[in-house]
């Protein structure tokens, strides 16, 4: 079965921590883009693998998404897909499931 898939806003979690005293958490935020503009999903632009995501640190970026559905070339990202921080996207569009 699929997961949902991941739109621009859609937000990701993101585990590293940046060394100092006291440590600082990166925490994670939106997914950025550039997205897909003319994939429009729940009316908002397809997210794919290489889209930016607000993080504490430097951007992060989604890693990893289907294997078996390309938007405007590229791997579609979905609720749960890895991103180069080691996190993974959080959020999605329930009513659309990507395999």
């Amino acid at each position: 079965m699929g997961a949902p898939a991941a739109r621009l806003t859609d937000l990701h979690v993101c585990p590293m921590v940046t060394p100092g005293v006291p440590p600082i958490p990166h925490v994670g935020g939106p997914i950025t883009g550039p997205g897909a503009p003319t994939v429009l999903i729940a009316m908002m632009p397809a997210s794919v693998v290489g889209d930016m995501a607000v993080c504490v640190g430097p951007p992060d970026s989604v890693a990893m998404g289907s294997t078996t559905v390309l938007v405007g070339g590229k791997p579609a990202a979905r609720m749960g897909d890895t991103t180069a921080h080691g996190g993974s996207i959080v959020l999605g569009a329930p009513t659309v499931l990507i395999g």
